[in-house]
Order: C-alpha cells, then structure tokens, then sequence
C-alpha cells in the first residue's frame, strides 16, 4: 500500500509544482516580455530566485501565474540553469527575430529543446 501512494505522490506532485512568472520590462529601454514555466525547481525558490531578473539599471515588472500566456514565439523546454539540476520552459514573446540566438541558447547552453508553437 505504501509503494502505491508513493508512485501516486510521484505522480501528482510535478502539477503541483506547476507556476509561472510572466516578467516584463517597465523603463523605457528595449521591451523584454517572457515568462518562466516552473517544471521542477522549489516553488519558493522559484519565485524568490529565478524569477528575479538582475539587470542592471532595467526594471521589471514580475506577475506570478498559473501558467504562461500561449502567444509565444518560441518555447525553450526544459531548461537547465548552469550548475543546477532544475528544469524549466522558458516562453519569449517580445523580438520574434531574436529565435535564431535564443534557440541557439536553449539547445547549446540550458540544455533544453526548442518549440515553435
């Protein structure tokens, strides 16, 4: 019975995990808009660390979500951040021509896979 709750545990507890932070530019310099899927980092690490952009002298403005908005361009799946084992979809929407690069980043540097929707 236990073996039975814990593969029910295991399997149920991705979904919960489950958040986004739609982050947005808000100063007058290039327009940045993407949002992070949480797939399995800590949802208070999530929030507290990775959806805290540092750019300096840019600001942001960050809304947590339940998922991400679905007109994106292009979708980096799971997306790994150097050093760290955690996995997230990374949805970009402002510079269409900007897919080249991030595609390029997605798949040589974080280690995900692109998506065009």
């Amino acid at each position: 019975m236990r073996r039975v709750i814990t593969l029910l545990l295991c399997l149920v507890s991705p979904p919960l995990l489950a958040s986004a932070c739609l982050i947005e530019s808000t100063d007058d310099q290039l327009p940045v808009r993407m949002c992070q899927q949480n797939g399995t980092i800590p949802p208070a690490l999530f929030e507290q660390q990775f959806c805290q952009p540092r750019i300096p002298g840019r600001e942001f403005r960050i809304q947590m979500q339940d998922s991400c908005p679905g007109d994106a361009y292009g979708i980096c799946r799971g997306a790994h951040t150097e050093g760290v084992a955690y996995q997230q979809d990374i949805h970009y929407y402002t510079a269409p021509d900007d897919a080249p690069v991030l595609k390029a980043y997605c798949e040589q540097i974080s280690g995900g896979r692109w998506h065009q929707p």
